[in-house]
């Protein structure tokens, strides 16, 4: 039997108020208002997010809900806390209703044998290396086991073939941690077979100098982290990656290609160059890989990933990932007239500023 295997990046899923108050006198607008004091400002806006965020989380949850995954891995959420609280006032309805709308027909018996499969009672959030404090997740259907390696350090890549000179002159070490978040490894049994899935976050390309290149600055540290998980991989199967069954999933802020034409300063080549690992992705037409936009360059972009070994690419040939666009905002070209959530609006509310993306496997013996 299948397993589907979704990964999200849910923007931001905080159960605080990130709020540093460090907002100049002429900025302090909520809506179309004017707030000239600080506390009245503060309390205001407190309230205002507290109402949008209620839209984008109803969005989210039903984004989730539609993949019909059996294991999501999630990025960008801020505890365990704020898991279990987007779970139970939020996610849990959609997915009880959709229990009981699937189980109408269903004896008694056949519903406590079958409603495992419709909820998330397996949730974890491991604290890993972000300091804003956002962390990967991973929700399933089934018992898994979740292991960081948040720990991790640069000498863990001494022989890779990384731009060591650039990552001086930014001041890393040795001992500074290599993953900018975490990669997670969750094990996971399907029908008897051990199936490994691996949950990454890689470092954002945000420009690190005043409207410099930031995918091209930011490029030496996402290498390392590209090469750090190969290297995990490598380790975890004592050389037989290859032939082993793992899935890699997450938002690697990289992309090697915009519709289908190379770009410069990818970073993900250790995993996709020697066919390490399989982006399955390429089973869809090249206008229709991407999973984000990025208005300010006008381009659609693959940053969320399902990539497969090869030993599980092969034994599942024509499967095709599915990419859910019904919470992006109504200001992303490409998608005019296609349906949406309730609710979605221009630029926002929306699910988030990712797509999910999902793919059901047979996992070899």
């Amino acid at each position: 039997m299948p397993i589907r295997i979704a990964t999200f990046n849910l923007e931001n899923l905080y159960a605080r108020f990130d709020f540093a108050g460090k907002v100049n006198r002429e900025d302090r607008v909520v809506g179309s208002y004017a707030i000239t004091e600080k506390p009245a400002y503060e309390s205001i806006r407190m309230s205002f997010e507290a109402v949008a965020s209620d839209d984008v989380r109803q969005s989210t949850a039903l984004a989730i809900a539609d993949t019909g995954a059996d294991v999501i891995c999630l990025q960008e959420v801020d505890s365990q806390q704020a898991l279990d609280l987007f779970y139970d006032h939020y996610l849990y309805p959609v997915l009880r209703q959709k229990f009981g709308q699937a189980s109408k027909t269903w004896s008694d018996a056949e519903r406590r044998a079958r409603d495992a499969a419709y909820f998330y009672d397996q949730r974890h959030v491991i604290s890993g290396n972000d300091t804003r404090g956002i962390d990967v997740g991973v929700m399933a259907n089934r018992a898994v086991t979740l292991r960081s390696n948040a720990e991790l350090t640069y000498a863990f890549l001494v022989n890779a073939p990384l731009d060591w000179a650039a990552l001086d002159a930014r001041g890393i070490k040795r001992t500074d941690r290599v993953l900018r978040r975490d990669c997670v490894a969750a094990e996971a049994d399907v029908d008897g077979v051990p199936l490994t899935i691996f949950n990454c976050h890689f470092k954002s390309m945000s420009s690190v100098t005043r409207g410099g290149d930031g995918r091209a600055e930011t490029q030496p540290l996402r290498l390392a982290e590209v090469w750090a998980v190969r290297k995990l991989i490598e380790q975890r199967f004592a050389g037989q990656a290859r032939d082993a069954n793992w899935v890699l999933c997450g938002d690697f802020n990289d992309f090697p290609e915009v519709d289908g034409v190379k770009t410069r300063h990818s970073a993900l080549g250790p995993l996709l160059d020697d066919g390490f690992a399989i982006n399955v992705m390429e089973r869809r037409l090249p206008l229709d890989r991407w999973t984000h936009y990025y208005p300010e360059g006008d381009a659609h972009v693959q940053l969320d990933y399902i990539l497969l070994s090869p030993r599980l690419a092969a034994a599942n040939p024509d499967v095709v990932p599915d990419v859910l666009r019904k919470g992006m905002p109504y200001r992303v070209p490409r998608l005019e007239g296609a349906p949406r959530y309730p609710r979605i609006g221009w630029a926002r509310p929306k699910a988030s500023d990712h797509c999910p993306v999902v793919i059901a496997l047979e996992v070899p013996r």
